[in-house]
C-alpha cells in the first residue's frame, strides 16, 4: 500500500474495509481466547509491515494535511469521510495491540517496528506533556475537532501496550529495537512520567474523582481511584519489564536525567497497589537500592542504529507536495457528491454488520460455555454464541467486558453515521 497521502479513493476504501473487518474478527478471537487465525494469516502474507506503513502515513496526514484542511471552508454535514479516516488510525493501532501481544508477530515485524516505536515516542510524550492547545475553530469544524481529540488520546493510551509488548519480546527482536526503547527513546522515563503524572485521571471541579477506562471517563470515590485499571496494570508492568529483566538490565543506560523522572516512582507505591500486583514489592525494593547509588558513568556501547524506513521515505516523497495533497484530499473528502457520501456510509455500516461479521467464522458457532454447537447469539453485542440461556448466564461474567467493548463500537459508529 503507499498510503492515503499518495491517493484517497476507491482502492483505498477496500482496504480499509477489509483493515476494519480483520481487527473485529481478531478482537473477538483474542476476546474469546480461540485460535487467532487473523495472527496467522498476517504473519504467513508478511502484511504486519504493511499495518504500520499505513499507521505513519495516517500519521504524517493528521500533522501535515489535517490542519490545512481545517482551515478551508467545509459543510459540517460532509466531514464524515474525514472522521472515518481519523477512526482508521485507532483501528489499525488497536490491530497491532492484539497482535504484538504474540512474540511472533513482533519477529514478522521486522524493521518496521523501528518506525512503530517512533509513533509511539511522539504519541506518549504528547500524552506526559498534556493536551495540546488547537487554535480556535469555527461551529462547522468544533464536532470535527472534538472527534480529532478523543481518537488522539484513545491511540496514545493504546501505545502503552504496544511499547510494552516490544519490550517483553526484547528477547525475539534485534539488539537496535531494544536500544532504540530502552536508551534511543527512554520508555522506562516516558512510562514513569505517566505514573507520575496520569492522563487518564482527574479532578472535577466539584471535587469529584474520574478515571479514563474502557474509551469513557469514570466517576469514582477517593478509594476507588487507587484500584488498578487495565491502562495501569500495562504501565506499572511495562516498568517491571524495562526495570527487573535481566535481558534489559544491561542494555538500559542510567543518567541523572532519567534516574532522577524513575525515583518519583518510590511515592506511588502503597498497601493498596502492592496488594493488587505483589510482583510491585521487587520493583519497589530495587528503587530504593538505586536512591542509594549515583549514576554509574558508563560509556554507552557503539551501535549503528537504523533509522525509521517509513517515516523517512514518506517525507521524502512528499517534502513541498503537503499543500497539494490537503487541497486534493478536501475536494475528495469534504465535497463528494450526496450519492458518494450515501454510498461510503452505508459501506461502513456494513463493516459493522454483525450478521456479515459471522461469515468470518471459519467453521459453525460454539457454545461459549460448554462448546457444544449454538445457534443463539448475545443480543447486545451479537458476536458470543451459546447453546441456551443457562449457558449465557453462567458464561457472563467472563463475557461482560468484551461485550460492552464491541456494543459501545458499534454504537459509535451508528452515531457517527446519523450526524452525517
Amino acid at each position: 500500500s503507499s498510503g492515503i497521502n499518495a491517493e484517497y479513493g476507491d482502492k483505498w476504501e477496500v482496504q480499509r474495509e477489509h483493515v476494519e473487518k480483520l481487527n473485529i474478527q481478531a478482537v473477538v478471537d483474542a476476546t474469546n481466547n480461540v485460535e487467532e487465525s487473523i495472527k496467522e494469516l498476517l504473519i504467513t502474507h508478511e502484511k504486519i509491515p504493511t499495518l504500520i506503513h499505513e499507521l505513519i502515513a495516517l500519521d504524517l496526514w493528521k500533522r501535515h494535511v489535517l490542519p490545512q484542511i481545517l482551515d478551508m471552508e467545509f459543510n459540517a454535514e460532509t466531514s464524515f469521510p474525514a472522521y472515518v479516516v481519523m477512526f482508521y488510525e485507532a483501528i489499525l493501532i488497536g490491530l497491532l495491540e492484539v497482535l504484538l501481544y504474540h512474540s511472533e508477530c513482533c519477529e514478522a515485524a521486522g524493521d518496521a517496528l523501528h518506525d512503530l516505536l517512533q509513533y509511539c515516542q511522539h504519541k506518549l510524550v504528547w500524552l506526559v506533556a498534556g493536551e495540546e492547545d488547537w487554535r480556535e475553530v469555527d461551529d462547522a469544524k468544533e464536532e470535527l475537532v472534538k472527534r480529532h481529540k478523543k481518537i488522539s488520546f484513545d491511540v496514545a493510551l493504546k501505545c502503552v501496550a504496544v511499547v510494552r509488548y516490544v519490550g517483553e519480546h526484547s528477547k525475539d527482536v534485534s539488539l537496535g529495537i531494544t536500544t532504540r526503547v530502552l536508551n534511543t527513546y527512554d520508555f522506562p522515563a516516558i512510562f514513569a512520567g505517566l505514573i507520575d503524572n496520569p492522563p487518564w485521571l482527574c479532578r472535577e471541579d466539584n471535587g469529584e474523582w474520574a478515571k479514563y477506562d474502557n474509551s469513557k471517563w469514570n466517576k469514582m470515590s477517593h478509594d476507588e481511584v487507587r484500584n488498578f485499571s487495565k491502562l495501569e496494570g500495562q504501565v506499572w508492568i511495562g516498568m517491571l519489564q524495562f526495570l527487573m529483566s535481566e535481558h534489559c538490565q544491561r542494555t538500559y543506560q542510567l543518567n541523572s536525567s532519567n534516574q532522577a523522572t524513575i525515583l518519583k516512582l518510590r511515592a506511588h507505591f502503597h498497601p493498596q497497589i502492592l496488594n493488587q500486583l505483589p510482583a510491585l514489592v521487587d520493583l519497589q525494593r530495587y528503587l530504593e537500592e538505586l536512591s542509594l547509588v549515583s549514576t554509574p558513568a558508563s560509556r554507552p556501547p557503539l551501535i549503528l542504529e537504523q533509522v525509521p524506513e517509513f517515516y523517512t521515505a514518506l517525507e521524502n516523497k512528499s517534502k513541498g507536495k503537503w499543500s497539494d495533497i490537503a487541497h486534493k484530499h478536501y475536494k475528495e473528502i469534504f465535497c463528494m457528491s450526496k450519492d458518494r457520501l450515501k454510498r461510503q456510509a452505508d459501506k461502513f455500516a456494513a463493516t459493522y454488520d454483525m450478521d456479515v461479521m459471522s461469515d468470518l467464522l471459519s467453521e459453525p458457532p460454539k457454545c461459549e460455555n460448554c462448546g457444544e454447537s449454538a445457534a443463539k447469539r448475545c443480543s447486545s453485542c451479537q458476536t458470543s454464541w451459546y447453546c441456551g440461556r443457562e449457558c449465557q448466564v453462567k458464561h457472563w461474567p467472563r463475557h461482560k467486558e468484551p461485550c460492552k467493548l464491541v456494543t459501545k463500537t458499534v454504537k459509535n459508529a451508528a452515531k457517527q453515521l446519523n450526524k452525517s
